[in-house]
């Protein structure tokens, strides 16, 4: 499994419940989903940072493209394809931060580490972690 299949796995497992109420609005909103979807979809980024931590990870390294993309579709909603260098910026910027970095993951948040009694040597190196943008 690749990083960012296990990134989707990662995110289904925790925030199973956010993804499903997201899925559903945008379905039942097709013309206006992303106003009418927003409380969904701060629930399941909320949750997916909170529990994929490699996520956090992506978004802090690649803030300044996130906000850059943000802005230039919001001033060009009539037009958002004068945004695909901002985007292609942040495309690039989440592959290059979204491979585990050399030193291993990012640590986990307090409270999901492996269960006690666990070895770490179970597990192979980086396994839970992966990310996927557009969460």
């Amino acid at each position: 499994m690749d990083v960012a299949d296990n990134t989707v796995a990662l995110v289904t497992k925790h925030c199973g419940l956010q993804l499903e109420l997201y899925q559903k609005c945008v379905t039942q909103n097709p013309e206006n989903w992303d106003i009418k979807c927003i409380t969904q979809k701060r629930a399941l980024a909320k949750c997916s940072e909170d529990n994929v931590p490699i996520i956090k990870y992506v978004k802090e390294k690649c803030e300044p493209f996130i906000q850059d993309y943000d802005a230039c579709v919001m001033k060009n909603q009539q037009d958002p394809s004068i945004c695909l260098d901002s985007l292609k910026r942040l495309f690039h910027c989440t592959e290059e931060h979204g491979k585990l970095p050399p030193t291993g993951p990012p640590r986990a948040a307090a409270g999901s580490e492996a269960a006690p009694g666990t070895p770490a040597s179970d597990k192979p190196a980086g396994s839970g972690y992966g990310y996927r943008g557009g969460v």
